[in-house]
């Protein structure tokens, strides 16, 4: 079985640029999952996506000078 690591420290070390990069990365991940997953997973999916998202936009806003 395929093991799932992530890692909050690392995740701290990139730049803002890179963790805005890898949570739009996620978003996309899920976006995918929720059109060719099952389809009860779906929805579930599609609120992963949005929050990825949101967090990701939230970053741009708080993290990244204008």
């Amino acid at each position: 079985m395929p093991q799932f690591d992530f890692s909050s420290v690392e995740f701290l070390s990139l730049t803002p640029e890179e963790r805005i990069a890898g949570c739009r990365a996620m978003a996309a991940e899920a976006e995918s999952l929720a059109a060719g997953g099952i389809a009860e997973m779906r929805d579930a999916y599609l609120e992963l996506a949005a929050k990825w998202t949101a967090l990701a936009d939230e970053m741009q806003q708080v993290l990244v000078p204008k």
